[in-house]
């Protein structure tokens, strides 16, 4: 620090010093994090502040959560977003240091608006996600002076503001408009993350309320206003039930610029190059839009053409041009974007796509469509109702299904089929086939984790004659509203086989396994370590096949075993490993799973799931789940897993009902760590699960046993993995002790600089004061000098009570560094916490049967008074040698069939049936069940084969 002891030029802190003084110490109040004792560090971003900015501008944004320690870098889902981390001013004697959870955002001028995604990385990985938001209008942040209506904050259109609710509080904003001025008022809170249910009041100058508004963009409010007269208006926003706090963050828009309401039809078939209708606000080139409002608000339209991507990998994605909700995670779709308004999304239909034409409300007046086809139409004007028929011939299966809800919409769609005939009379008899609310599956979709269920009801029409078919669709919601967003896809089509996936991470935290308590989830790797996604798979039409699951585009010194699935089964973790050397690394990677439909191999590459606000009870707040725009992955190097526990081979392991399996299991210990693990199967049925498995303290072998010996077992493909929670000795971050002892080194240095420079002043003072005493003996003669000796005298007193003033501030400052310092070693000092160890993956095939069943049709047919032989073998599996019992079943209306039922005595593989035909034997090939029952470890089993056996017609007596 430069000093100077002239009377004129007293010694001082330059301003910047200062400034940087007043950063570092609050850095240091700052810096201390969280601690989960219980529980090893897992980083969660609860905040990022201001959520969003302007294009083409950067902006400085706070997070804010827990165990962020060192957070260092934000990871964005858009290339063009970039972050680095702000530092505090330097001086001449301190350094610029990162300020805790504060970073510089850089947004690119071409990052096209919409919602995005940041994760933060900081000493224990990578973080959960949190939106962020890019816009086209300049920015402002709430200054929170605006807690009155008549203190209100004055916009002016266009504008952003950034602001939080405050529990108990309204915000309030004045807006200054001429009469028939048009402007749009877009709070979005729920659509980027946000825990608030943010509500309108829309004031008056006069303080008189005109209009309350919520729920309009799912929990988001969104008001269309047209001032009456030149004036004042107030927008008061608030939380619906006034809750508040640092998650309760938004983002509201003032402004008229182009805001796409709905695109109509909703969907196109890949591929094709079609003509659509963009309905909403201010949209350009637009025109009136047929008397279509939305709450009052005419509506305008404008037509374009979409190009839809035709090839197999795109036309199997869904764009993420929201933060899309769990119950359209499998749907497939294209961003479209019109202008600068944000996108919306154009979906690709499963069949040619057909336009509702009215009238068609009364079934009288049904569309005729040909099937099968993707019907789009609206639940639009209120009470709408809409009939479709189509013919149909016996034994025909249609699928039908409404998608609505899935789309994001608040629709409950219900379906009616008929089946309509003529009498002689030529009058119509209707006969109605079903009345369906819900998907068949709902219930064991609903309430799951990354609930996927969905109020789109569906309905399989096995049709048993000829005739024309109806189905009337009406929006059971549609009665109470006039919404001509409420637009819906009618599918009538026939199987098409198939799967979706989608991948969230696990916690490992011990308390998750606690059923109710649902913590967000981070997914992070330690040294050693494995961590869990969840895979969900969406089984489409039937599909029962294996799907082999693995990941894709891994950093080095990360694998993954995969998993595999198939029958009933419709998830699967998905587990990734860390090796001992594995480096610090922080990226999205890729999950695609594979099968085999109608002999080609195809593959599906899973979306990214997220848990956004978790729960400690879930019975009294639900988790909320959402979709992300990529699958994250994260290895922190600094720390090292407990342990490792890996199975013997990395295969699909086989066996039957009744049957048993035995998996070696190998544990690789780290650091000093000789606890007992016992190992929990979990990803398996209660029916399926094998007993516990503990392996003792310091050893390093066991064998884990599964008996598939309950009756209850299902068949299928299983993934599941062993876990084992224990305690440590967890010495949580110790090197950030030795960097909170060289910040107070440095501390201490700047207040003993200080003191020096207080010193210094001191004298100056003194001899300023020196210096006026003796120039007021010369006052009547020189009275310049005596002026200019009281004016330093003056200075010198001013920069002293100023550096006086920094040094008090200073040392309140310095219990509060010594505190953090010492909670630092706290910290440091290793503490018991809770652990979970996870096993590489068990992949598991479980078949009906021990044997296999083949028998030879009879090459010529049988005569009425004879009998034909029909060998049989059995392949026998899994150690099964006891004896099988066989029977036949001839089908339903043939008579006159009569056979032995053959035994294949204990280790045999021969046997034969001798079937008789009755003289009064029905004529023509029938197709005869053979059944094979066994006993495997005293569980009755059952296997089945088809084959045909040819009766001769009976001759005729001469």
């Amino acid at each position: 620090m430069p000093r100077n002891s002239s009377p004129a030029a007293p010694p001082q802190i330059c301003s910047a010093s200062r400034r940087a003084l007043l950063l570092f110490t609050i850095g240091l109040l700052t810096a201390s994090p969280s601690y989960l004792l219980a529980q090893l560090p897992t980083p969660t971003l609860t905040s990022a502040f201001p959520p969003g900015g302007k294009q083409g501008t950067s902006l400085d944004v706070t997070i804010a959560g827990t165990d962020l320690d060192d957070a260092g870098q934000l990871i964005f889902s858009h290339a063009g977003i970039t972050a680095q981390p702000k530092m505090t001013e330097g001086s001449e004697f301190l350094k610029p240091r990162p300020m805790t959870n504060q970073f510089v955002v850089s947004i690119a001028a071409d990052v096209p608006p919409g919602a995005y995604e940041l994760r933060a990385v900081g000493r224990f990985g990578l973080s959960n996600p949190r939106a962020f938001t890019i816009g086209t209008f300049d920015e402002i942040v709430e200054d929170t002076a605006n807690k009155q209506r008549t203190s209100a904050k004055e916009l002016t259109v266009p504008i952003v503001v950034n602001g939080r609710i405050e529990a108990g509080s309204m915000d309030y904003y004045k807006l200054t408009l001429k009469q028939g001025q048009r402007v749009i008022v877009d709070c979005r809170a729920q659509r980027i993350d946000s825990r608030a249910d943010a509500t309108f009041i829309l004031y008056d100058a006069s303080g008189k309320e005109l209009t309350r508004v919520r729920d309009c963009e799912g929990l988001d409010p969104v008001l269309d206003f047209t001032a009456p007269a030149d004036g004042d208006y107030v927008v008061g926003l608030y939380d619906f039930i006034f809750a508040g706090g640092a998650d309760y963050f938004y983002r509201l828009a003032v402004h008229s610029g182009p805001q796409v309401d709905f695109v109509f039809p909703p969907s196109g078939v890949p591929g094709s190059n079609g003509k659509y209708t963009v309905y909403g606000r201010n949209l350009p080139g637009s025109q009136p839009a047929d008397g279509l409002m939305i709450d009052g608000s005419p509506l305008e339209k404008v037509a374009v053409d979409i190009a839809l991507p035709g090839d197999e990998v795109s036309a199997r994605q869904l764009a993420m041009r929201s933060l899309v909700q769990p119950r359209g995670a499998m749907l497939d779709g294209i961003e479209y974007r019109l202008g600068t308004a944000y996108p919306t999304t154009v979906y690709f239909a499963r069949a040619p796509v057909v336009t509702e034409q009215e009238p068609n409300n009364a079934p009288t007046a049904a569309q005729r469509i040909a099937v099968p086809c993707e019907y789009v139409g609206q639940f639009y004007p209120a009470r709408d109702a809409d009939c479709v028929q189509f013919d149909a011939k016996k034994g025909d299966v249609w699928l039908i299904e409404v998608i609505a809800h899935r789309m994001g919409l608040d629709c409950d769609p219900s379906l009616i089929v008929q089946r309509v005939t003529k009498n002689a009379q030529g009058e119509e008899v209707v006969a109605e086939l079903a009345q369906i609310d819900d998907p068949a599956d709902r219930a064991t979709r609903i309430g799951t984790d990354f609930d996927t269920s969905t109020d789109d009801p569906d309905y399989r029409l096995v049709v048993d004659q000829d005739a024309s078919y109806r189905v009337l669709v009406r929006d059971q919601f549609g009665d109470s509203r006039s919404d001509p967003r409420s637009v819906y896809r009618l599918l009538i089509r026939q199987a098409e086989p198939d799967f979706r996936l989608v991948a969230t991470p696990v916690s490992s935290q011990v308390a998750a396994q606690n059923q109710q308590n649902v913590p967000i989830a981070a997914p992070v790797l330690r040294k050693g370590g494995s961590t869990i996604f969840d895979v969900k798979v969406d089984r489409r039409d039937g599909f029962k096949g294996e799907i082999q699951i693995s990941a894709e585009e891994l950093p080095p010194g990360v694998t993954c075993p995969g998993a595999v699935i198939g029958g009933d089964i419709s998830s699967a973790p998905l587990v990734f490993m860390a090796d001992e050397n594995a480096a610090s690394w922080a990226g999205s990677v890729r999950i695609v799973g594979k099968a085999t439909i109608d002999g080609k191999e195809v593959g599906r590459y899973a979306r990214g799931g997220a848990i956004i606000w978790g729960t400690a009870n879930r019975q009294t707040q639900l988790p909320e789940y959402r979709m992300t725009r990529d699958i994250a992955l994260s290895v922190m190097e600094k720390e090292t897993d407990v342990a490792k526990v890996q199975v013997a081979e990395d295969k699909i392991w086989e066996t039957s009902r009744g049957g048993s399996l035995e998996f070696p299991v190998k544990v690789s210990r780290y650091g000093d760590f000789k606890g007992e693990l016992k190992l929990v199967a979990v990803g398996l049925p209660n029916e399926l699960k094998p007993a516990d498995t503990t392996i003792a303290a310091a050893a390093s072998d066991a064998k884990v046993k599964l008996a598939v010996t309950n009756a209850a077992a299902k068949s299928g493909t299983y993934t599941f993995y062993l876990r084992a929670d224990t305690k440590i000795k967890y010495a949580r971050n110790p090197e950030a002790v030795a960097v909170a002892e060289e910040e107070k080194k440095e501390f201490d240095e700047m207040l003993k600089q200080l003191a020096e420079t207080i010193k210094a002043a001191t004298a100056a003072r003194d001899a300023a004061v020196s210096a006026a005493q003796e120039a007021v003996k010369v006052k009547e003669t020189e009275p310049a000098k005596a002026a200019e000796a009281e004016e330093a005298k003056a200075k010198a007193d001013l920069a002293l009570k100023e550096l006086q003033g920094q040094l008090k501030q200073a040392e309140q400052q310095k219990p509060v560094i010594a505190k953090k310092v010492d909670d630092l070693k706290k910290a440091a000092a290793p503490k018991d916490v809770n652990v979970a160890v996870i096993s590489a993956p068990i992949k598991v095939r479980i078949l009906d049967s021990p044997i296999k069943i083949s028998a030879t049709a009879p090459a010529a047919g049988v005569k009425p008074g004879e009998k034909v032989e029909i060998p049989v073998k059995v392949e026998r599996l899994f150690g099964f040698e006891d004896q099988v019992e066989f029977s036949f079943e001839p089908p339903a209306g043939v008579t006159g069939l009569t056979a032995n039922k053959p035994i294949v005595a204990k280790g045999q593989a021969d046997g034969k049936f001798d079937i008789t035909a009755a003289n009064n034997a029905t004529p023509g090939e029938h197709t005869i069940t053979i059944r094979a029952k066994v006993k495997f470890n005293n569980v009755n089993l059952e296997s089945t084969e088809k084959i045909v056996v040819k009766v001769e017609p009976a001759v005729a007596a001469k």
